[in-house]
């Protein structure tokens, strides 16, 4: 039935769950891959994850028999900056800014490639600057702005241009990154149940082949049973 759970589907879930989170993608795709391949709703899934999880923690025995490494699921602790990391992280990021890199850059370059990383490395990053009233730099001699001419301007805004031309690019490449690292393991696993169903259509083959010998002898076993009688028969006919 649709709405009874069975040992293999949880372990599938839990499974999906633990691919989502090892290519730092979104638990939602978990929910909605299981969804669509089991004909359940999302939000039921979501549900009874959460649910089944809680279940699990406190039968950890079950979860060793389904197969299921609980510490896989097990939430986040956050962590906080001390003021000496804050000040060093926000100087880094501001580094990485003066080299023409976007904030989001900066941050992944300083996470090391962790997305979980560099979303709080960003975060800190962007609060910190709230608490700013802004960061535009006021003029002390306001007469040296009046002397800014238009190839000044000019300048500024094709170097504008190239920044922001060199931020997409990059963008573009992580993009395309984390699509191939996607496919790549849909894939991997394509060939795993290709291996698999191989080993399965070797079995049948053999089991074929086993019961077509068993029919050629049960049919051998027939011709020399029905000779057999046809000759006793005939005896009887030339006796009487």
């Amino acid at each position: 039935m649709k709405g009874i759970w069975s040992n293999a589907e949880v372990k599938k879930l839990f499974s999906e769950v633990e691919d989502c989170k090892r290519l730092n993608k979104s638990l939602k795709k978990a929910f909605l891959t299981h969804a669509k391949n089991f004909n359940r709703k999302p939000n039921s899934v979501r549900n009874y994850y959460y649910t089944e999880l809680a279940r699990l923690n406190n039968d950890k025995k079950r979860a060793e028999e389904i197969g299921i490494n609980l510490e896989s699921h097990q939430k986040n602790k956050i962590k906080t900056f001390t003021e000496e990391e804050k000040n060093m992280i926000i100087t880094k990021i501001k580094e990485k800014l003066s080299e023409g890199y976007s904030v989001r850059k900066a941050c992944m370059l300083l996470s090391g490639g962790n997305v979980q990383e560099m979303l709080r490395l960003q975060n800190k990053y962007r609060a910190d600057n709230k608490t700013k009233k802004n960061n535009v730099l006021e003029f002390k001699n306001k007469s040296a702005f009046n002397k800014i001419t238009e190839a000044d301007i000019n300048s500024l805004f094709s170097g504008l241009v190239k920044l922001v031309k060199k931020n997409a690019i990059e963008e573009a490449k992580e993009s395309i990154s984390e699509y191939r690292l996607e496919k790549e393991n849909l894939i991997r696993k394509l060939i795993i149940d290709l291996g698999e169903k191989e080993r399965q259509l070797k079995f049948l083959k053999d089991d074929y082949m086993e019961l077509k010998k068993e029919n050629a002898l049960l049919k051998k076993k027939l011709v020399i049973s029905t000779c057999f009688k046809a000759s006793q028969m005939n005896q009887k006919q030339s006796g009487a």
